[in-house]
């Protein structure tokens, strides 16, 4: 049976949580950590690194975890919020622990922060997996899942710009008890559905090898289109302050407000394409969401000095089609577990694959992007004649429509039994 609009909207309430935890973790931390116990930027950015390296590579073996488990995802998604939200309180607010004044060795203070950061990254883990995995379970009908999954990021938008507000006025105190707060009325509120999309056989996939999976070449094809896709978006965020600051000339609170109108405008557009979904071919709209943000975001390639109300307008579009890319990815995933015969065994496991190649995705971008500009003579911050602006400018924009159009191309080309078992039931 199909969701409920009260349903959708109480399985959808954890995104709020578990967006909310997630942008703190590596934008406020490395200025609490360096401002109050003096840790060198150099070590924080080095353990945060790693942290993020080891929780994408513990996806795909929560993934397994969960799946081989006989309990219902409902606990595995509350035990995770629960566990993530204490985890943040105490990682924004050493303070409860250690003075600002702690004479303590600093490999003590590092060790806090490293301990810290993996319970609430592997815990964020547990419950997005979970989370994602439920939507899959409750029904294999489109409009159903694009129902649970707007829902879902609807309020997972909702918090990244509730966070970012927070993390802006560098509040520690408020940041955990939000997310205390959130966790727990979640966990509450969707109790009352937690039997709802109850897997059928929740161990058959305890013997189940992901080289299994990987023998799918579907699956294959789909996961390089997601990597591409996500390499593209993960470059922009990257390099956005730079581009802000340096190329546009932004001031702090114009910079503040353009990203909040980012999300903002990708809030609004989640329940549209979720409507379109529904109406039309996924595979199709998720193209032509891309192809909408390729023809704004390329207009940034023209930008110069000062013309901050233009990319504002770019903000507005792109942040419109984000929404699409939001609901899409994860429709197609479905349709192509459900084909596999794999709903209700072996959900977790799928997104834990996806998950993986997401959070790469981040990792290669950073790592690709940043080490580039250097190499190209471009410094943040410094107005000096000769900095190479249009560098920064090409490796925030041109590279990432490439890499979009690239996606594009391959999607088109994608081509699913599940894809066209969508077709067959619309008409």
């Amino acid at each position: 049976m199909p969701p409920s609009l009260g349903q959708s909207l109480r399985y959808g309430l954890p995104g709020f949580t578990l967006a909310f935890a997630a942008l703190p973790l590596y934008l406020l931390t490395p200025a609490l950590y360096a401002q109050q116990f003096g840790l060198h930027l150099g070590l924080i950015g080095l353990l945060l690194m790693l942290t993020r390296l080891t929780d994408a590579i513990a996806d795909p073996f929560i993934g397994k975890w969960i799946d081989a488990s006989t309990r219902p995802l409902w606990i595995w998604l509350s035990a995770g919020l629960l566990t993530m939200s204490m985890g943040l309180a105490l990682l924004t607010n050493p303070g409860l622990v250690f003075s600002s004044d702690s004479t303590m060795h600093e490999l003590t203070i590092a060790a806090w922060l490293v301990v810290c950061t993996l319970v609430v990254s592997l815990s964020n883990s547990v419950a997005t997996l979970a989370h994602q995995g439920w939507a899959v379970t409750w029904t294999a009908d489109v409009s159903g899942q694009a129902r649970l999954i707007g829902a879902r990021e609807a309020c997972g938008l909702i918090g990244v710009i509730t966070a970012a507000a927070i993390a802006g006025q560098q509040s520690g105190a408020l940041l955990g008890a939000v997310a205390i707060a959130s966790g727990l009325t979640a966990a509450v509120l969707t109790f009352g559905i937690r039997a709802s999309g109850a897997r059928p056989n929740p161990s058959a996939g305890q013997n189940t090898e992901w080289s299994r999976l990987f023998r799918q070449p579907k699956l294959r094809a789909l996961l390089l289109v997601l990597g591409t896709n996500a390499l593209a978006n993960a470059i922009p965020p990257t390099l956005i302050l730079f581009f802000l600051q340096d190329l546009l000339g932004a001031t702090a609170l114009q910079a503040s407000s353009l990203l909040v109108t980012y999300f903002i405008a990708a809030a609004i557009g989640v329940p549209a394409w979720s409507w379109a979904v529904h109406r039309f071919n996924p595979q199709r709209v998720w193209v032509m969401a891309m192809a909408i943000a390729v023809a704004a975001f390329a207009w940034t390639l023209s930008l110069e000095h000062g013309e901050i109300t233009a990319f504002a307008v770019i903000c507005v579009v792109t942040g419109l089609a984000l929404g699409a890319e939001l609901v899409c990815p994860a429709i197609l995933l479905g349709r192509r577990i459900d084909l596999e015969q794999h709903r209700g065994v072996l959900e977790a496991s799928y997104f834990g694959i996806w998950n993986l190649v997401l959070k790469l995705a981040l990792a290669l971008a950073a790592g690709l992007s940043l080490p580039i500009l250097a190499a190209l003579d471009f410094t943040p911050g410094e107005n000096r004649l000769g900095n190479n602006t249009v560098a920064l400018q090409w490796a925030y924009a041109g590279i990432p429509c490439l890499l979009k159009c690239l996606a594009i191309g391959m999607l088109w080309r994608y081509r699913d039994n599940s894809t066209q078992r969508i077709i067959d039931e619309k008409e």
